[in-house]
């Protein structure tokens, strides 16, 4: 008997214990129907302190995405430096990767039997169309004859532009008379050397690549988007790109390529931004970030001087009409171009303060009038 009246007790201490820590929860549920008091401000002191009113509206929401981008060469400068006839390299001007070519620069001479000869004959031909100009010749074979060797000095002089021979060197050729031993080749374009692929002495065939250069003038940022973010990412979007050992210091770039295949890896899409190269700051493999500002669709905003932000919560304060202000949480979303994005505790058309809130969020703190929670 007496054990069973020590666990009644037992049970209804335990009731009242927990009744006890569920009050203060209690309170605020009841806190809930009481009337919430309204902070009034005379439309003379809403001036003073610069608070305007605001229309909450839908408008185009903007999300910020941030990207890893990494710097690549920009593809379409490189140029590759060969010949179209075979021989040895006798001299190399460009001896080792990475270093900077000019354009019109000497990088190599090559001795080749083929030009030697292509020489030779180009001003054999010379003489002789010179020969048959210089007779003046009026009879029709003399004319005949005169015409067939000014076309086989032609046809011998495009064979040496064929073979990439410069102008200026057919010139120097047709005004010294002498057949050079070597042949200069040069630089297509300005740029470095990414590849070196021959050495002085060694034999060239036609077509043999004997360097790659690349411009650094523009370069390429590749730019990898989550899955998540793909939806976001179009041809002609504006970003900005920073790099950690430039701080202060972006990039303007805008995405002229999306790649059409997904990394099986890395589950991400590869991007392009080009960007200009100004003072030659970018290098080739440099890490940096992507961040863009995207469009997400239609979404309620707010301007950003209506909340604010204590850390732990957003405030705004909805005018009631007549000076009377309702100080309320929300629930925000994005904020960009000056506006968030309202997820709850606004509507449509309500009317909130702006400009001064810091103010009357301090009298609101004054009279004990507290925010209205969100639902």
């Amino acid at each position: 008997m007496e054990r069973s009246s020590m666990k009644i007790k037992l049970f209804i201490f335990t009731l009242l214990a927990a009744f006890a820590i569920s009050l203060p929860a209690f309170a605020d549920e009841f806190d809930a129907f009481e009337e919430q008091k309204l902070l009034e401000v005379s439309p003379q002191m809403l001036q003073k302190m610069g608070v305007r009113l605001t229309k909450v509206k839908y408008g185009d929401a903007s999300k910020t995405i941030k990207l890893p981008g990494i710097v690549n060469v920009d593809e379409t400068s490189t140029f590759a430096v060969n010949t179209k006839f075979e021989g040895w390299i006798e001299r190399l001007y460009v001896d080792y990767q990475g270093k900077t070519v000019a354009r019109g620069a000497k990088v190599a001479d090559i001795y080749s039997p083929e030009m030697v000869a292509a020489q030779e004959e180009y001003l054999s031909f010379l003489r002789h169309a010179k020969s048959f100009d210089a007779q003046q010749t009026t009879d029709s074979y003399g004319s005949m004859f005169a015409g067939d060797a000014r076309k086989l000095a032609e046809g011998a002089r495009a064979r040496l532009r064929w073979w990439d021979l410069s102008e200026a060197q057919i010139r120097e050729l047709e005004r010294t008379g002498k057949v050079r031993r070597t042949v200069a080749v040069y630089s297509p374009a300005n740029g470095y050397v990414m590849e070196k692929r021959v050495a002085a002495g060694m034999m060239v065939q036609p077509g043999m690549e004997l360097f790659t250069l690349a411009g650094t003038d523009r370069m390429w940022v590749i730019a990898d988007v989550y899955e998540e973010d793909m939806k976001f990412i179009r041809q002609g979007a504006t970003a900005k790109f920073t790099l950690p050992n430039m701080p202060g210091k972006s990039f303007d770039i805008k995405a002229d390529y999306i790649y059409p295949e997904v990394s099986g890896s890395t589950r991400t899409l590869k991007v392009r931004f080009p960007v200009r190269n100004s003072g030659n700051l970018l290098k080739p493999a440099m890490y940096g970030d992507i961040v863009l500002n995207v469009k997400s669709g239609k979404a309620l905003k707010v301007e950003e001087d209506a909340v604010i932000d204590d850390g732990r919560r957003k405030i705004v304060f909805v005018s009631k009409g007549a000076g009377k202000f309702e100080p309320r949480e929300i629930v925000t979303g994005v904020k960009a171009g000056g506006f968030y994005e309202i997820r709850r505790g606004l509507k449509e058309n309500d009317t909130v303060a702006r400009g001064a809130n810091f103010l009357l969020d301090s009298e609101a703190q004054l009279k004990g009038i507290k925010p209205v929670k969100v639902q």
